[in-house]
Formats: structure tokens, sequence, C-alpha cells
């Protein structure tokens, strides 16, 4: 879950040190990381991007445990972002503890809401007689 921010944090740290030791090269490159602060913007801004990933992660899992977010209803875990399903038959999600597909458009695939169960129709009560 928060594996994406933690490898976008380590990219950063190391083009950061490919950055800082490109500094001894002659050319372009080298000057242009020796004059300006390249290396530190680089890590500052994989930092940001990192911090940014993490929070919306954890937003994620706050709303779940307040239960405003659906969970699975097999095991109870958290779902993975929507995804396109096979043939284009909507979106599904995955359920990030059991590994179980849930569909999340149903009422799509459907061109009107049909009852699990017939509903009767309530017929008016006739008038027998107006006196």
């Amino acid at each position: 879950m928060y594996l994406p921010s933690v490898l976008a944090l380590a990219g950063g740290a190391l083009a950061a040190a490919a950055l800082k030791a490109s500094q001894q090269w002659p050319g372009d490159l080298g000057i242009l990381s020796l004059y300006s602060n390249l290396p530190s913007w680089t890590f500052a801004l994989a930092l940001v991007l990192a911090l940014t990933m993490a929070t919306v992660q954890t937003v994620r899992l706050r709303l779940w445990d307040r239960g405003a977010i659906a969970g699975c209803y097999v095991c109870g875990s958290l779902l993975a972002a929507p995804r396109a399903s096979r043939r284009g038959l909507g979106m599904t999600r995955r359920c990030l503890g059991c590994g179980k597909v849930h569909g999340v458009n149903h009422h799509r695939l459907s061109p009107k809401v049909l009852p699990l169960v017939p509903v009767e129709q309530a017929r008016p009560a006739t008038i027998r007689s107006a006196r």
C-alpha cells in the first residue's frame, strides 16, 4: 500500500545521488548540477511526491476504517482502485486482503434497475357504491 511512495522516495534519492556524483564530470550536466541546486531540488521533488502519495493512501485507509469506502464482503479488507474488466463489461476492484474480484458498476450494465424480488403493483381500491 505504501510501497509506491517508498519507491518514489528511493528513486529520488538515487537520482539526487547520481546528480551529485555527476558534478565531477566535464560537460553540460556536470556544470548544470554544480552551479545549480539540481540534486537537492530533485530530492525535494521526490520527497514531496512520496509524501503526497502516502497521504492519499492514508486518507483512503482512514475512510475505509470509518466505513465511508466499500470493503470486501468476504474478508472486510480495503478494495483496490477500479480497473476495466475483461471484454469491457464494466469496472472491477480487487480486494487487497483475499484477492477476490468485486464488480463496481452493475447498474450501468442494465438499461433499467430490476428488483431482485417481483413486486406486485398496488391497485387502487374500487368504489362499489357512491351512497
